[in-house]
C-alpha cells in the first residue's frame, strides 16, 4: 500500500463508517499494519484513509499495545497538554500540538464488539491523531509557524505547508 503525503487531497476526505466487517476490511488492515511496519520514520498509527481508503479505520501499534479500530468516535475530552507529533504523510516533520489529556472513546473492534474506553498519555494523542484523519483533518492545521517545525535529517517541509504557515 502506498501512503499519501502532505498536499494529496485523498488526505483531505472525511472517511465514511464501515457497515460490515468483511474478508475485504479484514484485508485492509493486514495490509495497514504490514504497510506501517515497513516505514521509516517509524510510524506508530496509520488512518486507512492515508493509503487512499476513506473508510473509518485506523491502526496503532505502541511498545505494548496494538490494535484496529473501527468507526472511532471520541465521545469526552479533558485536560490539555503539548507533546510532539510527527505523520507518515509528512514523514520526517515534528511539532508540538496540543491534545487532550485525557479521551473518553468508543468503537468497534475486528470482532464486531462495540466498545467505550478511556485513554491516557500517548494512546490517547494517537487515538486523536488518527480520528483527525478520518475527518480530513492533519496534525499540521493546528501549526501557525514555520519555526515550530523540527526536520528530520534528510526530509525537507513540504512546499504546500511552507505556503500555508508563511502568509
Amino acid at each position: 500500500m502506498k501512503i499519501y503525503t502532505y498536499g494529496n487531497p485523498v488526505l483531505r476526505k472525511k472517511s465514511k463508517k464501515v457497515r460490515n466487517i468483511d474478508k475485504e476490511t479484514l484485508q485492509i488492515v493486514k495490509d495497514m499494519f504490514d504497510t506501517m511496519e515497513q516505514t521509516t520514520p517509524k510510524g506508530i498509527g496509520l488512518a486507512a484513509i492515508q493509503v487512499g481508503v476513506p473508510i473509518a479505520i485506523f491502526i496503532y501499534k505502541l511498545e505494548d499495545d496494538s490494535g484496529a479500530i473501527i468507526n472511532p468516535e471520541i465521545i469526552e475530552r479533558s485536560g490539555q497538554e503539548l507533546g510532539e507529533e510527527g505523520c507518515l504523510s509528512v514523514p520526517g516533520i515534528y511539532a508540538p500540538i496540543e491534545r487532550a489529556e485525557k479521551i473518553l472513546v468508543k468503537g468497534i473492534d475486528l470482532k464486531g464488539r462495540r466498545f467505550e474506553t478511556e485513554l491516557l498519555g500517548i494512546k490517547a494523542r494517537v487515538f486523536q491523531h488518527e480520528i483527525d484523519h478520518l475527518n480530513g483533518i492533519i496534525f499540521t492545521d493546528y501549526i501557525n509557524e514555520l519555526e515550530v517545525l523540527s526536520v528530520e535529517e534528510g526530509y525537507e517541509v513540504p512546499e504546500e505547508l511552507i505556503d500555508k504557515l508563511v502568509k
